[in-house]
C-alpha cells in the first residue's frame, strides 16, 4: 500500500501545475510517471538511499529526474513524505 502525506501531494500539484505552464501535457505525463515510481519504490523500497542525516526514522530517498522523493517503508507497504526539485535546500525543509 502507497500513502501519500498531505506535504507530497500538495508538493506534487504544484509541481504538475508548473509543468503545464510548458506544455499542456506535460503536468499528467510527470505525475503517471511519478506514480510508476512509486509503485516500484513500493515493491522495492531497498532500492531509495537511506538518509540518516534527517531526523526522520528509517527516512530514504529516490530520484526521478530533477526531483527527490523522500519516503519510509512500514509494514505493508511506503509513506511517501515529500516530493522536492533536487536544487532546493533539503535539510532545511
Amino acid at each position: 500500500m502507497i500513502q501519500i502525506s498531505p506535504s507530497a501531494e500538495a508538493d506534487m500539484k504544484a509541481i504538475s501545475c508548473e509543468m503545464s505552464q510548458f506544455s499542456e501535457n506535460s503536468g499528467s505525463k510527470w505525475l503517471k510517471g511519478i506514480r510508476d515510481v512509486f509503485d516500484t519504490l513500493e515493491r522495492h523500497p531497498d532500492v531509495g538511499e537511506l538518509r540518516s542525516e534527517f531526523s526522520i526514522r528509517h527516512c530514504r530517498s529516490f530520484t526521478f529526474g530533477r526531483y527527490v522523493i523522500f519516503f519510509r517503508q512500514y509494514i505493508g507497504g511506503i509513506e511517501i513524505a515529500r516530493v522536492i526539485h533536487g536544487s532546493r535546500d533539503l535539510r532545511n525543509i
